[in-house]
């Protein structure tokens, strides 16, 4: 008995629903017999649709240096009143999923210019939704994931804040059929844990336009990005290792000035360091012309590295050097750098010994080179920072 009772019920229901469903199709048809999907809303009253936009900003995907773009996920919904589908009250509003019934419908053939690739989500269904209340408001909204290309400035990478915008437009109605404005109440809508890696975003600004080509004018949208770049990756993979780099190389300084495979393998390997940390930074940037900051401080450091190098040559070429005698000529070999000649011994000379200035010149690069890289540190620091900050 229960069994036949529960079977009579969801026949019941199923009845229903197909009488629901039916009846909404019916009344779809019905709305639409005379409706022409390709006459704008209010063509006949000779003005512009008015399509307001909104963008929530789902997720925003990391900015790509060498490619110069970046990826967001948002939710692009828009409204317009459409007074063809103003219907008695009978029912407040109607969603339509149905791919046939949504060709049937006037749309605004919106698209983005600045779009590199973009794909409208469709798990585990399109992600589409066309809404219709009974006062002829349409609202159209979808979940689609676009990459976008952004004109990048990297004269003070990684130190550097970029501007990277979405720009929104129809493809075919020119600005007497289609007119966008962005919706007043919050046009760009951001969650509050919105997090975009190695990137802080500082503020959004919206604004309208217009776009004249050789078809006619189209009225377009512009929204930017105001984001400047997190230092704490560069600073950690970069900048650190490079000042230790620099530091390792003064340790030749306290080596004999005749302890050449040390002081040699020492200056060569630092160099080679540096070159393949500067290889790997080229490689995720564009080859851009101009000298960016990083390139700044690489090529300071390499600088120094070398400089280091061609201070022991000069030292390791000093101590090595003979002794001189001023009544000769202004440099002589001796038979050894502590060993004065025998002339030199027997006439009383002063006798100079270049191995003497090579270990002085050591002892002064102990402090001129730090000395030096502190002074670029503290005048690259301020100079980028300031334009940061």
């Amino acid at each position: 008995m229960g069994l036949m009772l529960m079977l009579v019920l969801g026949a019941i229901l199923t009845a229903r629903d197909s009488v629901n469903c039916a009846s909404q199709t019916q009344f779809l048809n019905e709305l639409l017999d005379t409706y022409d999907v390709n006459e704008s809303p209010h063509l006949r009253e000779g003005r512009p649709t008015i399509i307001n936009v909104q963008m929530f900003i789902n997720s925003f995907g990391s900015l790509n240096a060498a490619n110069m773009d970046f990826s967001i996920d948002v939710f692009l919904r828009q409204s317009w009143h459409d007074p063809r589908l103003v219907w008695p009250s009978v029912r407040e509003r109607v969603a339509i999923t149905s791919p046939e019934m949504l060709a049937k419908l006037w749309k605004p053939d919106t698209y983005f210019s600045n779009l590199k690739d973009g794909e409208i989500h469709q798990v585990p269904t399109p992600n589409v939704l066309f809404r219709i209340y009974k006062t002829g408001d349409v609202l159209y909204s979808m979940r689609t994931t676009l990459s976008l290309s952004c004109h990048m400035e990297f004269e003070e990478y990684p130190l550097d804040s970029q501007v990277c915008g979405v720009h929104v437009t129809s493809y075919a109605n020119t600005d007497d059929l289609v007119k966008y404005q962005w919706l007043q109440d919050r046009p760009i809508d951001l969650p509050e844990s919105l997090e975009i890696a190695q990137f802080d975003l500082l503020g959004v600004a919206t604004s309208n336009t217009t776009y004249a080509y050789a078809t006619g004018n189209f009225s377009g949208l512009l929204v930017y990005f105001n984001l400047r770049r997190q230092n704490g990756y560069h600073v950690l993979q970069t900048y650190v290792p490079t000042i230790l780099i620099v530091s390792i190389s003064w340790v030749s300084f306290w080596l004999d000035p005749n302890a050449v495979p040390g002081r040699i393998t020492l200056g060569v390997t630092t160099l080679l360091t540096l070159t393949t940390l500067a290889s790997g930074i080229r490689a995720s940037l564009p080859p851009v012309s101009y000298v960016k900051a990083i390139d700044v401080w690489i090529g300071s450091c390499m600088i120094m590295v070398f400089s280091a190098l061609v201070e022991f040559t000069i030292v390791n070429w000093l101590f090595n050097k003979k002794v001189i005698h001023r009544r000769q000529t202004f440099f002589k070999i001796p038979k050894s750098p502590s060993q004065p000649p025998d002339d030199a011994q027997a006439s009383g000379d002063q006798v100079l010994t270049y191995a003497h200035q090579a270990q002085l010149i050591d002892r002064w690069s102990r402090l001129i080179f730090p000395a030096v890289f502190f002074i670029f540190n503290l005048a690259y620091w301020l100079c980028y920072l300031a334009a940061y900050m």
